[in-house]
Protein backbone atom coordinates (compact mmCIF):
# COMPACT_ATOMS: atom_id res chain seq x y z
CA UNK A 1 0.00 0.00 0.00
CA UNK A 2 2.64 2.39 0.61
CA UNK A 3 4.82 1.16 -2.62
CA UNK A 4 1.47 2.63 -4.19
CA UNK A 5 0.90 5.73 -2.69
CA UNK A 6 4.17 6.79 -3.13
CA UNK A 7 3.79 5.36 -6.95
CA UNK A 8 0.75 7.62 -7.07
CA UNK A 9 2.62 10.92 -5.90
CA UNK A 10 5.43 10.39 -8.14
CA UNK A 11 2.93 10.01 -10.96
CA UNK A 12 1.11 12.73 -9.98
CA UNK A 13 4.20 14.91 -10.06
CA UNK A 14 5.26 13.61 -13.40
CA UNK A 15 1.68 14.96 -14.80
CA UNK A 16 1.84 17.97 -12.82
CA UNK A 17 5.26 19.08 -13.94
CA UNK A 18 4.07 18.16 -18.04
CA UNK A 19 1.48 20.43 -17.66
CA UNK A 20 4.00 23.39 -16.40
CA UNK A 21 5.67 22.41 -19.40
CA UNK A 22 2.98 23.41 -21.62
CA UNK A 23 2.55 26.50 -19.50
CA UNK A 24 5.29 28.04 -19.38
CA UNK A 25 6.08 27.95 -23.00
CA UNK A 26 2.08 27.27 -24.63
CA UNK A 27 3.10 29.13 -27.89
CA UNK A 28 6.17 26.85 -28.83
CA UNK A 29 3.84 24.13 -27.07
CA UNK A 30 1.12 25.34 -29.60
CA UNK A 31 2.75 25.37 -32.98
CA UNK A 32 4.86 21.87 -32.42
CA UNK A 33 1.58 19.94 -31.60
CA UNK A 34 -0.68 21.66 -34.50
CA UNK A 35 2.25 21.00 -37.24
CA UNK A 36 2.54 17.73 -35.58
CA UNK A 37 -1.07 16.66 -35.82
CA UNK A 38 -1.20 18.23 -39.34
CA UNK A 39 2.38 16.04 -40.59
CA UNK A 40 -0.16 12.73 -38.93
CA UNK A 41 -2.98 13.80 -41.59
CA UNK A 42 -0.25 13.52 -44.89
CA UNK A 43 1.13 10.46 -43.06
CA UNK A 44 4.11 10.54 -44.17
CA UNK A 45 5.51 13.24 -41.92
CA UNK A 46 3.85 11.71 -39.12
CA UNK A 47 6.77 9.83 -37.73
CA UNK A 48 9.44 12.33 -38.34
CA UNK A 49 7.43 14.73 -36.46
CA UNK A 50 6.67 12.93 -33.68
CA UNK A 51 10.31 12.05 -32.93
CA UNK A 52 11.04 15.60 -32.88
CA UNK A 53 8.05 16.13 -30.43
CA UNK A 54 9.72 13.82 -27.98
CA UNK A 55 12.95 15.97 -28.54
CA UNK A 56 11.40 18.77 -27.23
CA UNK A 57 9.71 16.94 -24.72
CA UNK A 58 13.16 15.44 -23.73
CA UNK A 59 15.14 18.51 -23.45
CA UNK A 60 12.59 20.31 -21.37
CA UNK A 61 12.66 17.35 -19.29
CA UNK A 62 16.28 17.56 -18.66
CA UNK A 63 15.88 21.39 -17.44
CA UNK A 64 17.43 22.23 -20.70
CA UNK A 65 16.09 25.58 -23.39
CA UNK A 66 14.28 24.89 -26.33
CA UNK A 67 12.82 26.65 -29.08
CA UNK A 68 11.26 25.72 -32.21
CA UNK A 69 14.67 25.14 -33.75
CA UNK A 70 15.42 22.08 -32.14
CA UNK A 71 11.72 21.00 -33.46
CA UNK A 72 12.50 21.56 -36.84
CA UNK A 73 16.27 20.42 -36.78
CA UNK A 74 15.06 16.94 -35.65
CA UNK A 75 11.69 16.96 -37.74
CA UNK A 76 14.78 17.59 -41.08
CA UNK A 77 17.12 15.53 -40.22
CA UNK A 78 15.90 12.15 -38.16
CA UNK A 79 13.93 10.71 -41.12
CA UNK A 80 15.81 7.62 -41.15
CA UNK A 81 15.35 6.77 -37.35
CA UNK A 82 11.74 8.21 -37.37
CA UNK A 83 10.76 5.72 -39.91
CA UNK A 84 12.37 2.81 -38.55
CA UNK A 85 9.93 2.75 -35.65
CA UNK A 86 6.76 4.41 -37.67
CA UNK A 87 6.46 1.64 -39.84
CA UNK A 88 6.63 -0.67 -37.11
CA UNK A 89 4.26 1.54 -35.13
CA UNK A 90 2.01 1.51 -38.24
CA UNK A 91 2.15 -2.23 -39.38
CA UNK A 92 1.58 -3.18 -35.77
CA UNK A 93 -1.47 -1.32 -35.32
CA UNK A 94 -3.10 -1.79 -38.50
CA UNK A 95 -2.65 -5.57 -37.75
CA UNK A 96 -4.71 -5.54 -34.62
CA UNK A 97 -7.21 -2.30 -36.07
CA UNK A 98 -7.84 -5.23 -39.26
CA UNK A 99 -8.61 -7.99 -36.48
CA UNK A 100 -10.57 -5.96 -35.16
CA UNK A 101 -12.70 -4.94 -37.65
CA UNK A 102 -12.25 -8.71 -38.92
CA UNK A 103 -13.74 -10.02 -35.52
CA UNK A 104 -16.58 -7.79 -35.61
CA UNK A 105 -18.24 -9.92 -38.63
CA UNK A 106 -18.01 -12.92 -36.52
CA UNK A 107 -21.33 -14.41 -35.47
CA UNK A 108 -20.16 -16.38 -32.49
CA UNK A 109 -20.88 -16.22 -28.50
CA UNK A 110 -17.41 -15.04 -28.17
CA UNK A 111 -17.35 -11.95 -30.78
CA UNK A 112 -17.04 -9.19 -27.53
CA UNK A 113 -13.89 -11.33 -26.01
CA UNK A 114 -12.34 -11.54 -29.56
CA UNK A 115 -13.34 -7.51 -29.95
CA UNK A 116 -12.42 -6.90 -26.14
CA UNK A 117 -8.64 -8.60 -26.52
CA UNK A 118 -7.85 -6.46 -29.40
CA UNK A 119 -9.14 -3.27 -28.37
CA UNK A 120 -7.01 -3.88 -25.26
CA UNK A 121 -3.60 -4.81 -27.17
CA UNK A 122 -4.21 -1.48 -29.67
CA UNK A 123 -4.90 0.24 -26.02
CA UNK A 124 -1.03 -1.08 -25.08
CA UNK A 125 0.91 -0.76 -28.24
CA UNK A 126 -0.18 2.55 -28.02
CA UNK A 127 0.68 2.90 -24.62
CA UNK A 128 3.95 1.35 -25.23
CA UNK A 129 4.84 4.08 -28.00
CA UNK A 130 4.83 6.49 -25.25
CA UNK A 131 7.88 5.51 -24.12
CA UNK A 132 9.84 4.39 -26.83
CA UNK A 133 10.46 7.81 -28.24
CA UNK A 134 12.09 8.93 -25.06
CA UNK A 135 13.90 5.87 -24.67
CA UNK A 136 15.23 7.05 -27.96
CA UNK A 137 16.82 10.00 -26.73
CA UNK A 138 18.58 8.38 -23.42
CA UNK A 139 20.19 5.67 -25.23
CA UNK A 140 23.95 5.49 -26.18
CA UNK A 141 22.55 4.50 -29.82
CA UNK A 142 19.13 5.39 -31.60
CA UNK A 143 17.91 1.87 -32.26
CA UNK A 144 14.16 1.76 -32.19
CA UNK A 145 15.01 -2.32 -31.93
CA UNK A 146 16.72 -1.42 -28.17
CA UNK A 147 14.12 1.65 -27.48
CA UNK A 148 11.02 -1.20 -28.17
CA UNK A 149 12.84 -3.98 -25.69
CA UNK A 150 13.72 -0.89 -23.16
CA UNK A 151 9.49 -0.05 -22.81
CA UNK A 152 8.85 -3.20 -22.61
CA UNK A 153 11.31 -3.84 -20.26
CA UNK A 154 9.83 -0.26 -18.19
CA UNK A 155 6.41 -1.38 -18.24
CA UNK A 156 7.62 -5.22 -17.01
CA UNK A 157 9.70 -3.74 -14.29
CA UNK A 158 7.55 -1.37 -13.10
CA UNK A 159 3.95 -2.67 -13.83
CA UNK A 160 2.32 -0.35 -10.84
CA UNK A 161 3.80 2.74 -12.22
CA UNK A 162 3.21 2.07 -15.94
CA UNK A 163 -0.79 1.08 -14.83
CA UNK A 164 -1.48 4.19 -12.53
CA UNK A 165 0.34 6.15 -15.45
CA UNK A 166 -1.50 4.84 -18.11
CA UNK A 167 -5.02 5.26 -16.17
CA UNK A 168 -4.53 8.71 -14.98
CA UNK A 169 -3.27 9.91 -18.38
CA UNK A 170 -6.23 8.32 -20.00
CA UNK A 171 -8.35 10.12 -17.52
CA UNK A 172 -6.66 13.30 -18.44
CA UNK A 173 -7.40 13.01 -22.35
CA UNK A 174 -10.87 12.39 -21.77
CA UNK A 175 -11.14 15.30 -19.55
CA UNK A 176 -9.27 17.32 -21.66
CA UNK A 177 -11.20 16.26 -24.62
CA UNK A 178 -14.57 17.17 -23.01
CA UNK A 179 -12.55 20.54 -21.67
CA UNK A 180 -12.90 22.23 -25.58
CA UNK A 181 -10.41 19.73 -27.51
CA UNK A 182 -7.51 20.85 -25.10
CA UNK A 183 -6.82 16.94 -25.79
CA UNK A 184 -6.61 17.84 -29.23
CA UNK A 185 -4.26 21.17 -29.05
CA UNK A 186 -1.76 19.54 -26.91
CA UNK A 187 -2.06 15.95 -26.06
CA UNK A 188 0.92 15.03 -28.30
CA UNK A 189 3.29 17.41 -27.13
CA UNK A 190 1.83 16.30 -23.43
CA UNK A 191 2.33 12.78 -23.96
CA UNK A 192 6.08 13.61 -25.04
CA UNK A 193 6.43 14.91 -22.24
CA UNK A 194 5.17 12.45 -19.50
CA UNK A 195 6.86 9.90 -21.87
CA UNK A 196 10.68 11.56 -20.99
CA UNK A 197 9.60 12.51 -17.66
CA UNK A 198 8.32 9.08 -17.04
CA UNK A 199 11.42 7.20 -18.47
CA UNK A 200 14.21 9.94 -17.19
CA UNK A 201 12.43 9.42 -13.60
CA UNK A 202 12.85 5.04 -13.72
CA UNK A 203 16.28 5.75 -15.01
CA UNK A 204 16.79 7.99 -12.33
CA UNK A 205 15.91 5.71 -9.66
CA UNK A 206 17.42 2.54 -11.44
CA UNK A 207 20.42 4.76 -11.47
CA UNK A 208 20.46 5.45 -8.16
CA UNK A 209 19.59 1.56 -6.86
CA UNK A 210 22.70 0.55 -7.87
CA UNK A 211 25.36 3.19 -7.52
CA UNK A 212 24.24 2.17 -3.70
CA UNK A 213 25.14 -1.60 -4.29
Amino acid sequence: MANTTREFKTIVQILRNSLEDIWNDLWLMLVCNLFWLCAWLLVIPGPPASLALSKVGNRIAHGEVVDLKDFWETFRHEWGVAWRWGGIFLAVLLVLVANLVITGSFQTSWKPYLQGLYLFLIICWLILQIFVLPFLWEQEKMSVRQALHNSWAFILGNPEFAILLSILLILIYVLGTIAFLLSVIFGGVFAACVGNRAVINRLEIYQKSHSEV
